[in-house]
């Protein structure tokens, strides 16, 4: 999930985080170097992110132990690490490391590739397919310079979730549109409710969920997409307006967990118990929201559902915002690439596969954007997520999508959006400031060309 990953990292240099990490535990692994006892086969060594035991015991039996059975000429080592992105970036400084890169997202992929630490995957493309398997929008999220650097291992979108039961209590159905999303806040309000339960204790880069819908949602994705690209300022009034309304929705409206106060103090248990308890109406969250809803609706498992997002300016449609959440890629120190490649094409190759490794996470993690179709799942996934995944690849595929700030904004810019919105939701600092610093580091990013892949629309 977002929450999870270690977006704050971006903003420091390779270099810097050689020398705080150095001398943690990273295992001295030497990418693909073969076991004493098996020296003739290629093994390929894939580090990823720490998950509970149970889990790890899941994927090693249904993707790990698949895939050697399948490739008995290869052997495939996945190893869950703690600390998974500064314990990477000092064994690949070092020329060691994993054969299989995993980072938290392109930005990451971004330095990386800048550095000249991963594989362009160009020929295994090609070889395997990659283009025609992967949806288009993940696939060029990896391209750099013309060059495929990475593949999207998770991708995520920011949806609606609701308690059926308070909704259907009051007679309210999911909003779509702006006038519907006040009248439905404001009628779980006048029956004492927290319109929508959501705070950033434990994860203070939840602010930019936010952000990034409202974006989105008022200026419409084709205004967002002119200014990824440079052919719009983001001091544009379209973009005063997103923010100046989620100022108002924060602060003087109070939809979000009843007051700002409380926004600052709810965390995921919090915001996800208030829901389940009935004591809110709505929840907008990533699509890792589906394992928590999962786990404190345990007791009521139809007690929830999601809807999308609802379009707030005029003219503006509903969507997916898009999200990459990990990425895989080849370490450049690699001795086996071609063993790795195989690895990387099996992630891919088998969306039944994919479905049921994407289950065990709870379809929060190692969701692959491949186009599934319903009869991808297993029997015992959860109809509501498997018509996201479905709904996801459909709607997205028709061009209504939006763009997330942690996958296709730099890092300094992206750090300066969930930070200095504090300020401005405090009155400390207006929005044309805030949007004028915004614009500066674009400027910058631009200059020392470190914006990531933007997907042409």
């Amino acid at each position: 999930m977002n929450s999870w990953r270690e977006r704050l990292v971006r903003a420091m240099s390779l270099i810097l985080t050689v020398f705080l990490v150095v001398g943690c535990a990273a295992p001295a692994v030497q990418p693909g170097s073969p076991t004493a006892g098996d020296a003739a086969k290629p093994k390929v060594i894939w580090w990823t992110e720490e998950v509970e035991p149970e889990l790890q015991e899941a994927f090693q039996k249904q993707f790990v132990e698949t895939f050697n059975e399948a490739n008995p000429d290869i052997q495939l080592e996945v190893i869950f690490q703690q600390n998974l992105n500064d314990l990477l970036r000092t064994a690949i400084q070092a020329g060691e490391g994993p054969d299989i890169v995993q980072t938290p997202g392109p930005g990451f992929l971004l330095e990386y590739q800048k550095a000249g630490l991963v594989l362009a995957l160009n020929d295994f493309a090609a070889q395997y397919g990659w283009e025609d398997d992967i949806l288009p929008w993940a696939y060029a999220s990896g391209t750099l310079d013309g060059n495929l650097y990475g593949l999207p291992l998770t991708f995520e979108s920011m949806i609606l979730l609701y308690n059926t039961q308070v909704f259907a209590d009051r007679g309210l159905t999911p909003p779509t549109n702006r006038a519907e999303f006040e009248a439905t806040a404001k009628a779980l309000q006048d029956a004492g409710l927290i319109a929508i339960s959501y705070g950033n204790v434990g994860w203070q880069p939840t602010n930019e969920h936010l952000i990034g819908i409202y974006l989105n949602a008022f200026a419409g994705s084709d205004a967002v997409y002119e200014a990824l690209i440079g052919a719009r300022s983001w001091e544009d009034e379209v973009f005063v307006g997103a923010i100046d309304m989620l100022k108002e929705d924060i602060t003087t409206n109070g939809f979000y967990a009843g007051s700002l106060e409380d926004y600052y103090s709810f965390d995921w248990q919090t915001f996800f118990s208030t829901l389940a308890s009935g004591k809110a109406g709505m929840m907008t969250i990533g699509t890792w929201g589906f394992r928590g809803a999962t786990e404190y609706f345990a007791d009521n498992p139809d007690g929830w559902d999601w809807a999308m997002l609802p379009a707030f300016g005029e003219g503006v449609q509903q969507g997916f915002d898009l999200a990459v959440g990990s990425t895989v890629s080849i370490n450049a120190a690699s001795k086996n690439p071609e063993a790795a490649a195989r690895v990387l094409d099996f992630i891919f190759n088998d969306t039944k596969r994919a479905a049921s490794i994407a289950q065990i996470f709870s379809f929060g993690e190692f969701v692959v954007p491949v186009e599934f179709s319903a009869s991808d799942f297993p029997s015992e996934v959860d109809p509501r997520i498997a018509r996201f995944l479905t709904e996801f690849a459909d709607i997205t595929g028709e061009g209504r999508y939006g763009y997330t700030t942690w996958t296709f904004w730099p890092a300094e810019a992206e750090t300066q959006l969930w930070k200095d919105i504090e300020l401005v939701w405090s009155g400390e600092m207006t929005t044309a400031e805030y949007l004028a610093r915004h614009q500066a580091l674009w400027d910058k990013a631009r200059a020392d060309n470190a914006v990531p892949p933007i997907p042409e629309r």
